[in-house]
């Protein structure tokens, strides 16, 4: 009589809330790199937040840096479809501009790219050139909304690529605080709202 087959260590027999386990994992894993930053999280910490045994995690992502990769292209392509989202709305562009914003400064933020230069080390050519693609592909759909905008005649632009890349720089100074008590910005609304009339003077007609 033939004994049953065994599972490999660590795999796990359903999933969590409806969820595959690896994307359980994996959302556990981002909220936890976003807040900490990389250096601060275990494995024994994602496999706590997930509700899954450390094995389970091994099995699916055997290295943090692996986990790492999947949780931050997870991200990046969450935000990407999140942005499309918002950008397909009907509303004017400059009310769309602000809920991207919103969303954005909602978000705790390690930036990414100061987090990537940290563990860049540990990453293959082949991980760090990923990222940047997922990365890039962030500020071409930005790029699309803003051509978007002047084909419709509602803002003037002449480079959309670099006005991207500078709604992206000024979302950042959204975060900025000096202490918990004293922010640049009393409200993420406020700041968001800030933030764009700041930009709208310089390309709106």
């Amino acid at each position: 009589m033939k004994s049953p087959k065994k599972r490999p260590l660590g795999r796990p027999s359903g999933q969590q809330e409806g969820l595959p386990t690896s994307k359980t994992i994996l959302h556990a894993a981002s909220k936890l790199f976003i807040e900490k930053g990389f250096e601060s999280v275990s494995m024994n910490q994602v496999a706590e937040l997930s509700g899954v045994t450390k094995a389970t995690v091994y099995y699916y992502f055997p290295t943090k840096t692996e986990l790492f990769m999947a949780s931050m292209l997870e991200v990046l392509s969450f935000v990407n479809e999140r942005i499309r989202t918002i950008l397909e709305q009907p509303s004017s562009f400059r009310s769309r501009l602000v809920n991207i914003a919103t969303n954005y400064l909602k978000i705790p933020q390690v930036h990414m790219d100061g987090m990537v230069e940290k563990v860049r080390h540990h990453l293959s050519p082949e991980q760090q050139e990923s990222l940047i693609i997922h990365e890039n592909a962030l500020y071409q759909r930005l790029q699309e909304g803003f051509d978007a905008a002047v084909r419709n005649e509602e803002i003037v632009c002449n480079d959309s690529f670099i006005a991207a890349h500078i709604f992206v720089s000024m979302l950042k100074v959204g975060e900025r605080k000096y202490t918990d008590d004293n922010k640049l910005f009393a409200s993420i609304e406020e700041a968001a709202e800030g933030i764009v009339s700041f930009l709208w003077r310089g390309i709106h007609k």
